[in-house]
C-alpha cells in the first residue's frame, strides 16, 4: 500500500465515523419529539405575573390581527412539558382569556414557560390554557372564541385566587418598558430565574 493510501484510509474512517456520530444525533433530536398531548389542557400552575406599559408599541405578531401592543403582562407557568416542546410544525397554542400569549422561553423540558399576553388581564376571572395546535399567527377572535367554547366544555377554570395571589406578588409592582426589547431583556431574566436551573436534557 502506497504512502499515500496509508493516508488516505484512517482519514475516510475518520469521515464515516463523524457521519455516523451526526445521523445519529439527528436521529435522537427527531425520536425525541413526544407525541402532542391532547388538547384543550389547562396550565398546572401559575408561578409569577406582572403587569407592564410600553412606551413604544409594537405589532403583535402571535395573532392574525396583529394587534399593537401598548401593555400587557408577563407569566411564567408550569405546564406539561410535552405541551411546548419545539416541534417544525403546529403546536398547541397558549391562550389566557381572549388573549394569545407569546411563549418567550423554549420547551426544555423544564415544565416552566415565560410568556406575555398583549393586555392587561384579571387572571382571578380569566382561564389559562392549551388549545389545538396551530401556527399563533392564523389564530383570530373567531379561533379564539371557538377554543374558549371548547376549553369551557372541557371544565377549564381559571386558577385559584391564592395562586394569582401569589404569583402577583412575586411580579411586584408594574413595570414601564421603553420597547419589546426592554420586555423580552424582562423575560430572559425570569427565564433564567425560574426556567433554566430545571431544565433537563430533553431538547
Amino acid at each position: 500500500m502506497s504512502e499515500r493510501m496509508k493516508k488516505w484510509v484512517p482519514l475516510s474512517w475518520l469521515t464515516v465515523l463523524c457521519c455516523v456520530i451526526a445521523a445519529i444525533s439527528f436521529a435522537d433530536v427527531v425520536v425525541a419529539a413526544p407525541p402532542v398531548p391532547d388538547t384543550p389542557t389547562r396550565v398546572d400552575g401559575l408561578l409569577y405575573a406582572r403587569a407592564f406599559t410600553l412606551e413604544n408599541g409594537f405589532s403583535f405578531d402571535w395573532r392574525a390581527e396583529r394587534p399593537l401592543v401598548t401593555e400587557g403582562t408577563l407569566l411564567v407557568l408550569e405546564v406539561d412539558p410535552d405541551l411546548i416542546f419545539p416541534r417544525e410544525v403546529a403546536e398547541p397554542v397558549l391562550f389566557v382569556g381572549s388573549h394569545t400569549a407569546e411563549r418567550i422561553s423554549r420547551g426544555n423540558g423544564s415544565g416552566r414557560v415565560v410568556a406575555y399576553v398583549p393586555a392587561r388581564v384579571d387572571l382571578s376571572v380569566e382561564p389559562i390554557w392549551f388549545g389545538r395546535p396551530e401556527l399563533p399567527e392564523r389564530v383570530d377572535a373567531a379561533t379564539i372564541a371557538v377554543e374558549r367554547q371548547l376549553a369551557q366544555q372541557a371544565g377549564i377554570v381559571p386558577l385559584h385566587q391564592s395562586v394569582v395571589v401569589s404569583a402577583r406578588q412575586r411580579g411586584g409592582e408594574d413595570a414601564s418598558f421603553d420597547s419589546r426589547t426592554e420586555l423580552l431583556a424582562a423575560a430572559q431574566r425570569l427565564i433564567i430565574e425560574y426556567v433554566e436551573p430545571f431544565a433537563d436534557e430533553r431538547e
